[in-house]
């Protein structure tokens, strides 16, 4: 969305400085981190000019991360930029004033105009739907709440529940392959399979807490996705088949190669029969087991995954808590009588009540905009029908997190950006022991003895079981550090609007009539009208909404889906869009007369030389009947006798 300046400020402030600082500090530490492992170039290329070309994408990796980190954590300290035009509408702008805005936001809408008149009229709200999937319908069960949070915090919230659903059945998967090794379905090679599976559990756990890292995408923001069993019953049935057919495989291979074969069995015979050979196998394997243990490694994921949850568990149960998922209105059905013009009815409404209602003097969102029908019929009678959807602008409505949300927001994100820059640690401290591994082949054997080999064999399983550990520890230290930073961002960044959003609609019958004033002899203006009488059926919704929306980082930092979440009635507001309304009708002139000063001052000079006129020609009157009455009474006494 573009940045529209405007010289009022909205009141919206920048969400994520604190997060910003910890990642741009983050992003520094490991920006030195990569530096120093670029100084250890040199070194590693007098080993061998592989070390050295490994040392060196080791060291652009960490600069690259650490200069990605730390530019993205300055994006969010720095200004937000805060255009005239945010948040996204509700529906799409039909404002002649935001054309511009309402085209790029188009792709971000949750709703449409029928669907917020559905909304309006039938009292309830569609943005909560139906969660769709077994584990879905189990998490909204255990939390009824959570049903009326934004769809980022429900599908952060499936996202969880579907990750501890795949962490148990994993487990269950590992109890059955351990059955199936001990009662001895996988052969004689089941003990040695073993480690194989505990491994496997732990690269299955920690990429399905991975998965459950990944950021909340624009989609996910707008809509739930399934979350069910679907995949479940396939990860049992490969767990109880799986090892039945890798050990029938493996012992088809031992029946190929019988040295191969006594080699397992003597392996897995007790120490104290096994033979020299046998020996140097479990020293070299002890050797591994010293430096690399998938028991810890499982402890420490079942720590992290626990603690984990239960943070982000905290702060969406608190964000529950704060849901109210009301869907009140306020509403006017009358019926009136006026002498109107329809069509002054909805400019009325439209550019003087809806109008002085704007926010620091945002224009209005219209969703759909008012074009009145008038079907005129013979003899100056019709009927006429409009309507309209209008939203005031958003104001931010304030949202404190109460109890713990607020210290376990913070602790989140700062454990998240600890255990990421731990995990940048892990890998610049791969450097030594890749090094070493590279040195140790390049280094020949003098005579090639027995003890030689064992020694060799002995010091590169503790190197690889170092760099097993490392990384092992890469893989869960970035696994949780995702999950807790990328989740805790969306309880740093939701943002909530309210405003009042109105539907009006009018329609009625009109019919035309005729005044005429001033029609008297001696009047010397004249007035002539055509009156229009209107019968109107006006209905009038209003709701005061809350809605809320994520701010994002960079130029589209609030161009996400804004949702509906509660409609409160506003009788207030009803009451005063419905006086405006009736003001302007009652004031309304229906015969015209004069207001200008100058038109008043002609007529009063042309009343006046009426008034002149007409008694002047009174008076010519009166004197011509009191000479003939003159005349009649010489005549009389003219024809008296003398």
């Amino acid at each position: 969305m573009a940045y529209e300046h405007g010289s009022l400020d909205l009141g919206i402030r920048n969400p994520f400085r604190f997060e910003g600082t910890l990642r741009t500090l983050r992003g520094c530490i490991v920006v030195v981190l990569g530096l120093l492992a670029l100084l250890k170039v040199a070194d590693a290329v007098n080993v061998s000019p592989l070390a050295g070309w490994i040392t060196t994408g080791i060291g652009f990796t960490l600069l690259a991360q650490g200069l990605w980190t730390a530019g993205s954590g300055l994006m969010q300290v720095l200004r937000f930029f805060v255009g005239r035009s945010v948040p996204t509408s509700l529906a799409y702008n039909q404002a002649k004033s935001e054309s511009d805005s309402a085209a790029r936001e188009q792709q971000d809408l949750a709703y449409d105009a029928d669907q917020l008149e559905q909304m309006v009229v039938g009292r309830k709200n569609v943005t909560f739907a139906e969660p769709q999937g077994l584990i879905a319908r189990l998490a909204h069960t255990l939390f009824p709440k959570l049903t009326f949070v934004p769809y980022p915090i429900r599908n952060l919230a499936q996202r969880l529940a579907g990750a501890l659903s795949q962490t148990l059945v994993g487990l269950v998967c590992f109890a059955l392959a351990a059955f199936t090794t001990s009662t001895g379905l996988a052969g004689n090679i089941g003990p040695l399979m073993m480690p194989v599976f505990t491994t496997l559990l732990l690269i299955y756990l920690a990429a399905v807490w991975f998965r459950a890292g990944a950021p909340i995408g624009r989609a996910v923001a707008r809509a739930l996705p399934s979350a069910g069993v679907g995949g479940l019953s396939k990860i049992l049935a490969v767990s109880i088949a799986g090892p039945v057919m890798i050990g029938y495989g493996i012992n088809r291979l031992l029946q190929m190669e019988p040295k191969l074969g006594q080699l397992v069995a003597d392996f897995n015979s007790p120490l104290d029969q096994a033979s020299n050979d046998t020996l140097e196998m479990h020293q070299v394997w002890d050797a591994f087991t010293t430096s690399y243990s998938n028991g810890l490694w499982l402890g420490l994921l079942s720590v992290l995954a626990l603690l984990s949850c239960a943070a982000l568990m905290l702060l969406i149960a608190q964000r529950s808590k704060q849901a109210t998922p009301v869907t009140e209105v306020a509403e006017l059905r009358d019926n009136w009588q006026e002498s109107v013009h329809p069509r002054e009815i909805f400019i009325n409404i439209d550019s003087m009540v809806m109008a002085n209602r704007r926010h620091k003097e945002v224009p209005n969102r219209v969703y759909r905009a008012l074009q009145p029908k008038l079907r005129e019929q013979a003899d100056g009678k019709g009927s006429f029908y409009g309507e309209m959807i209008q939203e005031t602008q958003p104001v931010v409505k304030p949202q404190p997190l109460e109890g713990l949300a607020n210290p376990v927001r913070i602790a989140a994100t700062l454990v998240g950006q600890l255990l990421l820059l731990l995990a940048a640690l892990t890998l610049f401290l791969a450097v030594t022991p890749i090094n070493q591994v590279i040195a140790l082949f390049q280094a020949p054997l003098t005579n090639g003895s027995e003890a030689q080999v064992l020694a060799f064999l002995t010091t590169l399983a503790e190197h690889i079981g170092e760099l097993a550990t490392l990384g092992m520890a890469l893989l869960l230290l970035t696994a949780f550090g995702r999950l807790l930073a990328n989740h805790a961002h969306l309880f740093w960044g939701e943002i909530q609007f309210e405003s009042l959003l109105v539907y009006f609609k009018c329609e009625g019958t009109f019919t035309e009539s005729r005044i005429s004033t001033g029609t008297s002899v001696y009047d010397s203006t004249q007035s002539e009208n055509t009156v229009v009488r209107s019968s109107m059926t006006p209905w009038v919704v209003v709701t005061r909404i809350v809605s809320s929306t994520f701010a994002g980082i960079g130029p589209r930092n609030l161009e996400y889906p804004r949702h509906i979440l509660e409609m409160r009635a506003d009788k207030r507001e009803l009451n005063g869009i419905v006086d405006d309304l009736r003001t302007f009708l009652r004031e309304r002139e229906t015969i015209a007369s004069i207001s200008n000063e100058k038109d008043l001052a002609a007529a009063s000079k042309i009343y006046q030389i009426n008034e002149q006129t007409r008694a002047a020609s009174t008076g010519a009157d009166a004197g011509q009947t009191a000479r003939l009455s003159q005349a009649a009474d010489n005549k009389l006494e003219h024809q008296e006798p003398a």
